[in-house]
Formats: structure tokens, C-alpha cells, sequence
């Protein structure tokens, strides 16, 4: 089984969320913050602003590690480190090559109300996300350990 460290990054707005749409006719339809696998010997901090840039075309500063997830598939355990981002600047744009080559389709600021009626990921957005970033002190949190549903 692989090992694989990833990053994810939540980019609040105006009280919307930036998620990306990752569709692939005939196997999924969903939507999720911007993420992925970290390079080489980039360091975290650096794969999260790389990951919104490349999904989404924006630029961000990490500020505060949020929740450590655990996940896997029947190829693959991975780590997941969700940070919380600042929006410095740039515009909406999932045309990337590396946007198209993971099947995403399109980026948007996505309100509570949306979120909690789609499929979205992870699923922290929908069991305490947003009471914990209203906390002055956040402290990181480990998510157990769950199967990822498309892959």
C-alpha cells in the first residue's frame, strides 16, 4: 500500500467557502476545498498555496493548521493537513492544467447553505467547521481514520 502525504486548504470569503467541483461523467460529482499530495521536499505550507493556486488560480497565505485527516483506499493511506488560509489576491480560474488533469471543472465561494445540501468533502465542513474557526484559539484536530468514497 502507498504512503501519501496531502494538504488542503479552507479559504473563507464573505462567509463562503472556495471549494473546487471535481466531475468525471458516469463515476462522481462532488465538491471539495482545494488539496493534494505534497512534492518532493516542498513543505506543507508550501503545497497548500501551490494546490489553491493551481485548482483555483488564487493566491493565499497559510495561516493556522486546522484538523490532521486520516484516509485511505485499497491502494493508498494517506495524511491530510487542512490549514487555514488568507485570499491575498488573483482571479477564479480552474482551467489549469493541473485543474483539468484531476477533473475539476470549476471553483466558487460556496455559502453553509450549499455546502450542507451537496456532497462536499471533507467532512468536517458539515460537523463542527464552522463553530471552530468563530474560536480565537484554534487548535489543530485528528480526524480518524476514514475509506475516501471516490477515488
Amino acid at each position: 500500500m502507498e504512503q501519501r502525504i496531502c494538504v488542503g486548504a479552507f479559504v473563507i470569503q464573505n462567509e463562503k467557502l472556495l471549494m473546487v467541483n471535481h466531475k468525471r461523467e458516469g463515476r462522481y460529482d462532488f465538491w471539495v476545498t482545494p488539496g493534494g499530495g505534497v512534492k518532493g521536499t516542498e513543505s506543507l505550507e508550501e503545497a497548500a498555496t501551490r494546490e489553491v493556486k493551481e485548482e483555483t488560480g488564487l493566491n493565499v497565505k497559510v495561516n493556522k493548521l486546522m484538523y490532521i485527516e486520516q484516509m485511505f483506499t485499497p491502494e493508498e493511506r494517506s495524511v491530510k493537513f487542512w490549514y487555514l488560509c488568507e485570499l491575498i489576491d488573483g482571479e477564479l480560474d480552474s482551467s489549469a492544467e493541473e485543474a483539468i488533469r484531476e477533473f475539476i471543472v470549476d471553483a466558487d465561494f460556496k455559502d453553509k447553505t450549499f455546502i450542507k445540501s451537496n456532497e462536499v468533502f471533507p467532512p468536517m465542513l458539515n460537523d463542527g467547521f464552522w463553530e471552530k474557526i468563530a474560536k480565537d484559539n484554534i487548535q489543530p484536530e485528528v480526524i480518524e481514520l476514514r475509506e475516501l468514497k471516490f477515488y
